[in-house]
């Protein structure tokens, strides 16, 4: 159905003219048109003013069957939330209690909890289980604004139980009105099972796991925590060569707890991103902008854990493409919101209302290598927007702590009406 928004308040259209992703300074131009209109099918046909939109439909060349009067709301498009764990089982709300009590991640880790009480949760639940908590997760970040998503395995690290989240995942492909990124992240711990033995854990996911996950083409993705306590250098590409001779593209859980030098892999590996990035050194920065690596940053989960922010103000200043996602998952950072990245970004990571909104939308697509679908309203690309109940998008960061998203487009048809 061809509908005409017209009389929008603040319609931000993340213009890209044609460039797949924003770096540096461009992620500030996010193309905001006052009074605007906006003609859709299941994609964006034309963006402008309510005033141009008049003239063409007074002279013929719109021909529509709805117009919906905007006044007094803001269009944008829908976020992109790049990094996701929300197929899991269990509760850790416990392990959170004990860090407000002053234990530290990897003193929760040595008890036995962290990612492993997890994995234990997973292995004892069956794949509707599994895709019912994914499912009802997701419909509340949609509610939130997000239209497309990954989602990665890794806690289940064996082969059947990696590959029963995988599945899970596709299963969850089928049921939501959103775009899904599958990632495989066998690497994501150690199994108790291989915990004194971890290189024969690492040819299990070279020669087993590996195969069958790309034999199966169940994901998109190859992703390794690659980080201090966890997978080192020589492990992590190892596991990223296999993986590349396989078809599988790749990301990486990089520096997140310690400067290992992951960032600097990831682009000699040619990944499509390095995610968390906390202790990014100037090497892994400039590295990263000559490879073109999307940085994808994650401040729900430095402020969940109580840790430093990622250097998102130099990343931008130095050049980098940079994006923002929730890292939704029940340990470290419990929030499928993306409003609420958005404002932690803006306030503890020093960015810009526009930096962040791009870094949420064209820049998070790029991290899914999606934007040339989605992440802008641009004709030609899908009709994915969220309409806010404000007057201008500067209201989403100014009135924090609410949902300021009143309705859902995704491919043109309303998904969700708050």
């Amino acid at each position: 159905m061809k509908t005409l928004f017209t009389n929008i308040s603040s319609l931000v259209t993340a213009n890209s003219n044609g460039a797949i992703k924003k770096c540096g300074k461009e992620m500030s131009e996010i193309g905001e048109i006052k009074d605007g209109a906006l003609l859709i099918d299941e994609k964006i046909i034309w963006a402008g003013t309510t005033e141009e939109a008049e003239i063409k439909l007074q002279s013929g060349e719109f021909k529509l069957e709805r117009v919906v009067n905007m006044n007094g709301k803001t269009i944008l498009p829908g976020f992109v939330d790049s990094h996701t764990h929300i197929v899991f089982a269990g509760d850790r709300s416990n392990e959170f209690a004990k860090r407000l009590r002053g234990a530290t991640y990897q003193e929760i880790a040595a008890e036995g909890g962290g990612i492993l009480a997890t994995v234990n949760a997973v292995r004892n639940s069956s794949i509707d289980e599994l895709v019912e908590n994914g499912y009802n997760i997701a419909m509340s970040a949609i509610r939130y604004g997000t239209t497309s998503m990954e989602i990665k395995s890794g806690y289940g690290l064996d082969l059947k139980n990696e590959i029963k989240m995988l599945e899970a995942i596709k299963e969850l492909k089928s049921k939501l009105p959103i775009t899904i990124k599958s990632t495989f992240l066998g690497a994501h711990d150690f199994p108790p099972e291989y915990k004194n033995n971890r290189d024969k854990y690492i040819d299990l996911i070279c020669n087993e796991m590996l195969p069958a996950v790309a034999e199966q083409k169940l994901a998109d993705y190859c992703d390794a925590f690659v980080d201090k306590g966890y997978y080192t250098i020589e492990q992590g590409e190892r596991i990223f060569r296999t993986a590349l001779d396989l078809g599988l593209k790749l990301k990486v859980h990089a520096d997140e707890l310690a400067d290992v030098s992951a960032a600097s892999l990831a682009a000699r590996m040619g990944a499509v991103s390095a995610d968390h990035l906390l202790f990014i050194s100037d090497k892994g920065i400039a590295d990263m902008k000559q490879a073109g690596t999307i940085v994808a940053l994650l401040p729900g989960t430095a402020y969940f854990i109580r840790m430093p922010y990622a250097p998102a103000r130099k990343m931008i200043e130095e050049g980098l493409a940079v994006a923002l996602a929730t890292d939704c998952n029940p340990g470290s950072c419990f929030t499928e919101n993306m409003q609420m990245i958005l404002s932690l970004a803006v306030i503890n990571m020093k960015m810009t209302a526009e930096e962040a909104i791009t870094a949420t939308t064209l820049n998070g697509a790029a991290a899914l290598e999606l934007s040339d679908k989605m992440g802008s309203l641009e004709p030609g690309k899908e009709a994915n927007f969220i309409v806010c109940d404000t007057p201008s998008y500067t209201n989403i960061f100014y009135h924090f702590g609410v949902n300021h998203v009143k309705d859902v487009y995704v491919r043109g048809d309303n998904v969700i009406n708050n």
